[in-house]
């Protein structure tokens, strides 16, 4: 069945939490994680660091610096010390003393979704880090609902060949580093913006027409308004991402693109 969850249908276009609902929560923590799955989001994402004593946890930045009350690199710091730094304080009030999740707490809240796919973003670009996240997915027995993503090449092509069951996302190769041609080849699918500064109509229709013609699905971020939401309907996408993903539900519904 997980197979099947990845596509879209007629009637359906899978929709993307971006770092759980990045624009109402503090970013990847559990609140926001929960709250997306509450909201009836397809898919959360998610971005992987690695501690000082080598423990995976979700944080997109490899500094703590923008998410927390203290500062420097998330591979300087344990996990215990991680865990009594604050990591809502500066999204608001009422999130103070939210904590940093692992890895594993955040499989854990996930494992309960019997639908819920996961897409996994390798920040700490180390086969390392790569190697922990895969066999905690294999722990929980989700590595079929997971996408391994990346912005580093390398990580992709070592992803595919240390662990060739494992589904692999990137992007357009101009946005990655340590890029070959051959990292096309190792792309289930390609995440595809369409709100950078160089993000035009012609460029995001080009890089769907591209993935398609590799049999990559073409996954457009991050919609926000609902005139971008109708515009990755137009361009085909094969779903659709948001940091606030009630915007893409509730288009999608009025399109009966969404249950």
């Amino acid at each position: 069945m997980a197979c099947t969850l990845w596509y879209k249908s007629e009637n359906r276009i899978p929709v993307l939490g971006h770092r759980g609902i990045r624009a109402k929560y503090p970013e990847n923590t559990l609140i926001s994680f929960q709250k997306a799955i509450e909201l009836g989001v397809d898919l959360i994402e998610f971005d992987v660091n690695i501690t000082a004593d080598g423990v995976p946890v979700v944080i997109h930045d490899c500094t703590i610096d923008r998410t927390s009350d203290h500062s420097g690199a998330v591979r300087e710091y344990t996990l215990e010390q991680l865990k009594s730094f604050d990591f809502g304080c500066k999204f608001g009030e009422e999130f103070v003393g939210t904590q940093i999740p692992t890895l594993e707490e955040v499989l854990t809240l996930a494992a309960k979704e019997q639908s819920l796919l996961l897409n996994v973003e390798i920040k700490d670009m180390t086969e390392e880090a790569v190697d922990k996240t895969i066999e905690m997915l294999h722990q929980f027995s989700l590595e079929d609902r997971s996408v391994i993503a990346c912005f580093d090449a390398e990580i992709l092509r070592y992803t595919k060949k240390a662990h060739p069951h494992m589904r692999c996302q990137g992007f357009p190769g101009r946005y990655m580093k340590n890029f070959t041609e051959d990292t096309y080849d190792v792309m289930f699918g390609m995440g595809i913006p369409i709100s950078w500064k160089d993000c035009t109509d012609e460029t995001i229709q080009a890089d769907v027409a591209f993935a398609r013609s590799r049999g990559i699905l073409a996954w457009l971020f991050c919609a926000d308004t609902q005139l971008d939401v109708r515009k990755c309907v137009e361009f085909d996408c094969d779903n659709i991402t948001g940091n606030d993903p009630a915007v893409a539900l509730k288009v999608l519904r009025e399109l009966n693109l969404h249950d």
